[in-house]
């Protein structure tokens, strides 16, 4: 009885299902001007597929890995509820609809910051599964900051990496 009932753990593991963060707009790895101080810079829409089994809500942090002077914010949610998809260019307030809250971009201001290399770099953008409703931050509360409260709570991750070249 043990035994099958192991074995049915290891075969729910290996089956279960991966956390999926899709940005139709960077679908080929690349962000497009728009998105970027080159052009309008608004925010890309995003969705996501397979959430782990009691997921209550999602972080998404959109940053610089390769920013010379340490980590730098261009993007960060949070309390973003399951239900909840955003479209393309929502607007820079400390709380969006569905109670999401917004933290500080790399200028010390809230919402997206397109980003603005002098030739090109690369982003990094993790989607959280976590396991609470609430990371229990006020809005505007920085990347760092934001980063900390997800540890405690993080179910599963998801990463895509994209590029910006001029």
């Amino acid at each position: 009885m043990r035994k099958a009932l192991a074995i049915g753990l290891l075969l729910s593991f290996a089956f279960a299902q991966k956390l999926e963060l899709h940005i139709p707009a960077f679908a080929n790895g690349r962000v497009p001007a728009k998105y970027t101080c080159a052009g309008a810079a608004l925010s890309p829409a995003f969705n996501f597929t397979n959430l782990p089994a009691g997921t209550k809500s999602l972080a998404l942090l959109f940053w610089d890995p390769d920013y010379p002077k340490g980590l730098i914010a261009r993007w960060v949610l949070y309390d973003i509820p399951t239900s909840m998809t955003l479209p393309e260019g929502v607007a820079r307030a400390a709380t969006l609809p569905g109670g999401i809250k917004q933290g500080k971009n790399g200028l010390g201001k809230l919402g997206y910051d397109g980003p603005c290399p002098a030739k090109s770099a690369s982003y990094q953008i993790d989607l959280y599964a976590l396991n609470v409703a609430s990371l229990g931050l006020p809005p505007g509360a920085s990347l760092h900051q934001v980063k900390a409260a997800i540890q405690k709570h993080r179910l599963q991750e998801s990463i895509v990496n994209v590029t910006f070249k001029r």
